[in-house]
């Protein structure tokens, strides 16, 4: 089973709505032009292009991409070619293509003859690397254009055009698209893994030590939308880190009545609430519970008595919610810890207190299980992710890519993992407000 404790994915759906959304914003600015053009001995002097229909995304490896790997490793000296093979796959895993179906180019020639206007295809290799913080980034590996029946214009395009176009793309698309790291709260995580397949995209990260493997991309993921998936470990590790540092202590005394005397009990507690282990509600979004543990440590004296000691485990039910709130931070809040029963074990106890040991742990627990209770009340619910907004500026209009009608569900991966997901439509707004389309939404 491949280690991973959260996924970020989109498929070639929702994907692709919001490359339709950027194209509609950007084509008249970005996406038409004319490129000056020196090819000697050719008398080609300018091409004029527009590329005249959306870009599609494949998520699938990119053959181009590994191909092009292939090539780079060639040039290495001692690999066999087993060797190129595997590395170039491995190279390539989180690697994808881009295509545009129309792009008109229109070729002027020195002298001013009549130009020449084609139609051609566009077909580009991609892949997502993963830089510094684990900012994600999209990468324009190789790009080709296609002119059917015409390989020899092809070539002057590819040789005058190609350059200004891995330009266009990479300036004003790949590289101000920042993709946040995934963040689990306080928890310190690895750099994520991406990967492609079966249309679909997928980064991975792990809690620290561990290093994530690709998640298994068949099947069992939301469809159509953007989501983020926890495992239940993230959130039992952020609410075990939660409540390590609460200190939770009380005073009890008791007053007990003898032939001849009395003795005024004291005693000082003090609780920790630990090994929380929270599962998901089947049924039940956003619901959870389990189980913890509750140390208790006691101190006891009175006057003209030796003093002693108890200590004590429970271990009680906790119920949790998750949440996701206006700043579309997914949280989970420790609602309740319930079926708080210990037994205190003595030491050291005076022999005239040896008879009233019962009395003291019947009069002792329920300030005890008050306070305990009191603590987790006051617990604020804790971050588990983010869902940031993505902003994208493009000739000086900033497009921001959010998740809108963000829903809990839970899912099951396709490798048997249960997961709380968080699942939305992004929506794509442009400022100025030029366009605004919403991207198809999936429950």
């Amino acid at each position: 089973m491949a280690n991973y404790d959260a996924v970020l994915g989109t498929d070639e759906l929702a994907l692709n709505e919001f490359v339709r959304t950027v194209y509609d914003a950007a084509h008249d600015r970005l996406l038409k032009g004319t490129v000056p053009v020196s090819l000697p001995p050719l008398t080609v002097t300018a091409i004029e292009y527009d590329i005249a229909s959306a870009p599609v995304v494949a998520l699938r490896p990119s053959a181009l991409v590994r191909q092009h790997r292939e090539e780079q490793l060639r040039q290495l000296a001692g690999l066999t070619d087993q060797d190129i093979v595997a590395g170039a796959a491995a190279e390539s895993r989180a690697s994808f293509e881009l295509t545009v179906d129309r792009l008109v180019a229109v070729v002027h020639y020195a002298g001013d003859p009549e130009p020449t206007q084609i139609e051609a295809s566009v077909r580009a290799g991609l892949q997502l690397i993963v830089v510094s913080g684990g900012v994600m980034t999209p990468d324009l590996v190789t790009l080709t254009i296609n002119i059917p029946d015409n390989p020899d214009l092809a070539e002057i395009v590819n040789r005058g055009l190609g350059p200004e176009l891995i330009r266009l793309i990479e300036q004003n698309f790949l590289f101000p698209i920042q993709i946040p790291p995934i963040g689990l709260g306080n928890l310190q995580v690895a750099s994520p893994v991406v990967a492609t397949g079966d249309g679909r995209l997928l980064a991975t990260t792990s809690v620290l030590p561990e290093q994530p493997d690709p998640a298994p991309l068949a099947g069992g993921w939301p469809d159509g939308t953007v989501f983020v998936a926890v495992l239940p470990k993230v959130l039992n590790g952020l609410l075990n880190e939660a409540t390590a540092g609460q200190e939770i202590t009380g005073h009890w005394e008791k007053r007990f009545d003898f032939f001849l005397f009395s003795i005024t009990l004291k005693a000082d507690f003090r609780a920790r609430i630990s090994e929380i282990s929270i599962e998901l509600v089947p049924g039940q979004k956003g619901q959870l519970h389990g189980a913890a543990r509750v140390d208790v440590d006691v101190h006891f004296w009175a006057k003209n008595l030796t003093s002693f000691s108890a200590t004590g485990v429970a271990r009680p039910t906790v119920h949790a919610t998750a949440a996701v709130n206006a700043a579309n931070e997914v949280t989970v809040d420790l609602d309740s810890i319930d079926a708080i029963s210990f037994d205190l074990d003595f030491k050291g106890v005076p022999a005239i207190l040896d008879n009233l040991l019962e009395t003291i742990v019947n009069g002792m627990a329920p300030l005890i299980i008050a306070a305990v209770r009191g603590e987790v009340a006051k617990l604020p619910p804790q971050p588990v992710t983010q869902i940031p907004e993505l902003p994208i500026v493009l000739d000086g209009t900033t497009l921001v890519v959010t998740l809108k009608n963000v829903a809990l569900t839970t899912l099951t991966t396709p490798d048997g993992k249960p997961c709380l997901a968080a699942t939305g439509g992004a929506a794509v707004q442009v400022n100025p407000q030029t366009v605004k389309h919403t991207l198809v939404r999936a429950a």
